[in-house]
């Protein structure tokens, strides 16, 4: 091999910025090799776009015009269903309104068709002559709560303390600086309404929600439910029965002693008056669920006992006890 072949065939020197070769690029070619390219062809066709470019780009204006369209329609609909000034707490505290006004009207509703339904089950009995089964029918559904009922008894109010009525600022009841300790809670009624019971009353009822042997009192945040239906304090508690007798022997026993010790300790207000006539109406959430023929001349002792609501023992035991601090 002779001298010029080795020196012809012997690698080139590196170059000094080769580590940097990306960065020479950057800076040499500013343009993207595909642009360039596409100028290219663009002036070879004398200014012309490529066949096709100008159908992309209306059908791109299209979709951009159809997607604003859509977002606007979105907005102006959102917009629609809210009054101006009216925020969407306000409007959601409406929305709860008229749906509770409209659980009131079929509840009403259906106490009317319950009437009816009792007023013809009566006319069909007394059709038939069934002796004596017209009279257990009716004194049953006076018990069972199935039927209104009406008569002397005594009414007991119980009404959150003075203290217990503010609320936060912003509405939440989580945020609120106030202790409960003034408000009536569910397990208060629990225990008024037992010793109503074992008082000897004979028919019960808060704030018009009739109380049956499947009767259930809870809260649900704030807000106590009878029968999954929300109620508002003051809360009335009517019970039928003796008043002079009803209203004494609650009050020597545990369910007027409960009330005493609610007033003295947490502030919250009772009262507990005599009625001449109370009307309770019936339960509007009693199912009959199974049903068997009874004979004729069976015993009506039955239909003296009253019932007990479910809110008993296991709701008293299993409910917060309250406590108050003594210094």
């Amino acid at each position: 091999m002779s001298e010029y072949e080795t020196v012809a065939d012997a690698p080139a020197p590196q170059r000094k910025d080769a580590s940097m070769s990306l960065l020479v690029d950057v800076m040499t070619r500013t343009v993207d090799p595909g642009y360039a390219e596409a100028a290219r062809r663009r002036a070879e066709r004398g200014g012309q776009q490529e066949p096709g470019a100008r159908g992309r780009s209306v059908l791109a204006v299209v979709a951009l015009v159809v997607v604003g369209l859509l977002l606007a329609t979105a907005w102006l609909q959102t917009r629609g269903t809210r009054p101006a000034g009216v925020t969407a707490r306000e409007q959601l505290a409406a929305e709860i309104e008229r749906q509770d006004a409209a659980a009131g009207r079929l509840q009403r509703s259906n106490a009317a068709l319950l009437q009816q339904i009792q007023a013809e089950r009566n006319r069909q009995l007394q059709v038939n002559a069934q002796s004596g089964l017209a009279d257990e029918v009716s004194n049953l559904a006076l018990v069972t709560g199935a039927a209104a009922v009406k008569g002397p008894g005594i009414t007991v109010t119980l009404d959150d303390a003075d203290a217990a009525k503010g609320g936060s600022a912003d509405g939440d009841p989580r945020t609120t600086e106030q202790s409960d300790d003034g408000r009536v809670l569910d397990q208060d009624l629990q225990l008024v309404v037992n010793g109503l019971w074992d008082a000897g009353a004979e028919a019960i009822a808060i704030n018009g929600q009739r109380l049956t042997a499947l009767s259930a009192i809870r809260s649900a945040g704030e807000a106590i439910l009878v029968d999954y239906r929300p109620l508002s304090p003051p809360y009335l508690i009517s019970a039928i029965g003796s008043p002079d007798t009803l209203q004494t022997r609650f009050s020597d026993g545990p369910g007027g002693r409960d009330v005493q010790y609610l007033k003295d300790n947490f502030g919250v207000r009772a009262a507990i008056t005599s009625q001449s006539n109370l009307v309770l109406p019936a339960s509007a959430g009693l199912d009959t669920r199974r049903a068997k023929a009874l004979d004729a001349a069976r015993s009506k002792g039955a239909s003296s006992s009253s019932p007990r609501s479910t809110t008993s023992d296991q709701s008293r035991s299993s409910a917060p006890d309250r406590t108050q601090e003594t210094p």
